[in-house]
């Protein structure tokens, strides 16, 4: 900015000061996450030298709080002290770690789950995958309409005949891909089994976005608040000091969240360096 010529040393030990000063911050967004009705999750990997880090994120509108964690296993998570006190709903792309978490609720990505339908229905006599990635899509956009109305829920009758056009098209599915006879299931198959067996396990969890309005229909807040991490993967390709990851979680959380509420990055970097460290201000 100013034209000076500064050392990559000299840079990294601004991180690491910068970062040093954000606990308050940091503490006060896991509080508001906590307390959150519904919150999106998500991980990414990038590596510290060779070896692999993975970026945890719990998110929602207004916050962004990640965390570096060498392990992409629920001790992570674990260690940021967000989703083991959370009790609302967690918006996620199935992965098993997260229905650990027993006292929350949780709802699956239909983004997710839109591909693998599409994956599903390559194969020969699988029109149930493209009649079930419809009706989630146009359940979606009622889903829209009914919150543009100001309504809190869907109508009862088409929350119902949603469900029941579900379950007769999971039902479909698993017609659709029986046990083979004398040898297990190719690639392809697994492929159709599996998005079937989903569909059926996590009936409450898929539908959750049609039942209750306020969860969407998606889990893009949480991918959009990991976009800076996969940037990062991307461009620089690693990072090499021992606590960098953690250095760029609390920054990139940091302002994330100011950005969220309509605040910029350059003011609340210039402000933590004078010693005032910017805090959301509550919601009324």
């Amino acid at each position: 900015m100013l034209g000076a010529p500064v050392s990559t040393g000299f840079v990294a030990s601004l991180a690491g000061e910068a970062a040093g000063s954000l606990d308050p911050f940091l503490v006060e967004v896991a509080e508001r996450l906590v307390a959150s009705p519904v919150v999106h999750v998500d991980e990414t990997p990038d590596q510290v030298r060779t070896e692999q880090v993975w970026f945890h994120v719990c998110a929602t509108e207004r916050y962004t709080f990640l965390y570096a964690s060498a392990t992409r296993a629920k001790t992570a998570p674990d260690e940021a002290g967000v989703l083991g006190r959370f009790t609302g709903t967690m918006v996620h792309d199935r992965l098993a770690m997260y229905f650990k978490y027993q006292d929350a609720a949780h709802a699956t990505c239909g983004a997710h789950l839109l591909r693998d339908l599409e994956a599903a229905g390559v194969r020969w006599n699988q029109t149930w995958a493209a009649e079930m990635a419809t009706l989630l899509t146009e359940t979606n956009t009622a889903c829209h309409a009914a919150r543009a109305a100001g309504k809190g829920r869907l109508a009862g009758r088409v929350l119902a005949d949603f469900l029941a056009t579900y379950d007769a098209l999971t039902e479909a599915a698993f017609s659709a891909n029986p046990e083979p006879v004398g040898r297990k299931r190719n690639y392809l198959e697994r492929k159709s089994y599996n998005v079937a067996v989903a569909l059926r396990d996590r009936r409450t969890e898929v539908t959750r976005f049609a039942s209750d309005l306020s969860v969407p229909f998606t889990n893009n807040q949480a991918e959009s608040s990991l976009r800076m991490a996969k940037l990062h993967q991307k461009i620089s390709g690693c990072f090499q000091g021992d606590d960098s990851a953690q250095h760029f979680a609390a920054i990139r959380s940091y302002i994330g969240t100011a950005r969220k509420h309509g605040v910029g990055a350059l003011e609340v970097l210039a402000g933590l360096f004078r010693g005032e460290v910017w805090i959301p201000p509550a919601l009324t």
